[in-house]
């Protein structure tokens, strides 16, 4: 373990951020401990003052510079959540903060930042890109740079989170974190094995974005080939060395998830816990939901809930991802009749096993040669998936030809990333 990250430096961070960084509240949710048959505590990170637990990491960083540091103030290469809490806690603090973002960086985080005081430069395709131009900045202006999640005061301060739970739900057994460059992890794996070493910590990552499950495999961080994920906040190529050598001593179990459980578990906290929470910080939920994580059942399980910054836009289509992943919109193609009465014929067999239509599209020009059917691209609601087949059965059974659109969401993702928008 690296020396200068110590438990003794956690019990010094959570104190000197009380009153800087909000105690987020650790309620259990009734409806999931029911489904689980465990009791889900979920950590509510997500409603920081700029919606991530990163502030933890970040205003630990600046209260520990020195007054030359301050006076010349910090760089950061990101494209999110650090960039925010390194905005909003350099200027409570009166320190000049500059971010490099890569050039796709969304727009309503480059927004916050400069709402926040902060210089937002724009720079290269990728985070390792825009880290170079931080580089410079740091030799050639004499900025401090602050790393997201591998700078020893920045995993200090993640780990407060672990302190926190501890305090709010004592007996807990069994603590799910996700993974993106492991500070959060091994921060929190670090408060909480000190003094508590039979609670079970596990990380949970993206199938798409498995940088510390690479790294276990390796005994050592390795660069990782990322695909597109709603898990963005955890899309790190390479793991941090330091927050590594930490996690990989106090992390039990990582499991990884996919596209659709993390929509369905970004609807499912909407849903249930009225929460708006991005996709990295929904991933301890698809962690229990899905098949990934034996042996809860009867545990005290507390979910990480790390990040609520899912840009609107994207939250509305992760929503509708949500709903066709879980069974609840569907999408198929049939041939109908185009006489009088067929499209009327067509509708009463949806109604009659419960489904509604959402959409109807006639296709004329690119079907068949024959004049009397037209092919029709259907979308209906649906209770689950089961209703779906439900629904797939009652039309060929009045003879109508149907083709089913059973492409996963993760397909659907990767074929928008191949051919663009």
């Amino acid at each position: 373990m690296p020396e200068d990250i110590t438990y003794d430096r956690i019990v010094e961070a959570h104190e000197r951020l009380r009153g800087g960084v909000l105690v987020t509240p650790c309620r259990e949710s009734m409806v999931f401990s029911g489904l689980t048959g465990a009791s889900i505590f979920c950590k509510a990170e997500y409603l920081q003052r700029t919606g991530s637990f990163k502030e933890r990491g970040a205003r630990n960083a600046l209260l520990l510079l020195s007054k030359e540091q301050m006076r010349r103030g910090v760089v950061a290469a990101s494209a999110g959540n650090h960039a925010l809490a390194l905005a909003y806690h350099g200027r409570d603090l009166g320190i000049p903060v500059t971010v490099v973002m890569p050039v796709f960086a969304p727009l309503v985080k480059q927004s916050g930042c400069r709402a926040l005081g902060a210089e937002v430069l724009l720079s290269g395709q990728n985070i390792g890109e825009a880290k170079t131009l931080a580089d410079v900045m740091v030799r050639e202006k004499g900025l401090t740079y602050i790393h997201g999640f591998d700078g020893a005061d920045v995993i200090a301060g993640q780990g407060t989170l672990g302190l926190e739970i501890l305090a709010q739900v004592p007996d807990v057994d069994v603590i799910v974190a996700p993974v993106g460059g492991a500070g959060l992890i091994a921060g929190v794996g670090l408060a909480v094995k000190t003094t508590h070493k039979h609670v079970r910590i596990v990380g949970v990552e993206s199938h798409n974005a498995a940088s510390f499950a690479e790294a276990i495999k390796a005994g050592h961080p390795v660069s990782t080939n990322l695909k597109p994920t709603l898990a963005d906040g955890l899309a790190v190529p390479q793991v941090g060395s330091h927050a590594f050598e930490i996690a990989k001593r106090v992390v039990d179990d990582v499991v990884q998830v996919d596209e659709e459980q993390v929509a369905i578990a970004i609807l499912r906290l909407l849903e249930i816990e009225k929460g708006v929470v991005e996709g990295a910080g929904a991933t301890p939920l698809a962690a229990i939901l899905g098949p990934g994580l034996p042996g809860i059942e009867g545990k005290k399980v507390v979910l990480c809930l790390c990040g609520g910054n899912i840009d609107p836009a994207i939250l509305g289509r992760v929503i509708e991802h949500g709903l066709v992943a879980d069974g609840r919109l569907a999408q198929f193609r049939a041939i109908i009749s185009d006489r009088p009465g067929g499209l009327a014929r067509f509708c009463e067999v949806i109604a009659g096993v419960g489904a509604s239509v959402k959409q109807i599209v006639h296709e004329r020009a690119f079907t068949s040669a024959d004049v009397s059917a037209v092919e029709v691209n259907c979308i209906v609601e649906t209770r689950n998936r089961k209703h779906v087949d439900e629904l797939m059965a009652a039309l060929t059974d009045a003879g109508l030809t149907c083709r089913r659109d059973d492409r996963s969401f993760g397909e659907r993702l990767s074929l928008k990333h191949r051919v663009g928008p």
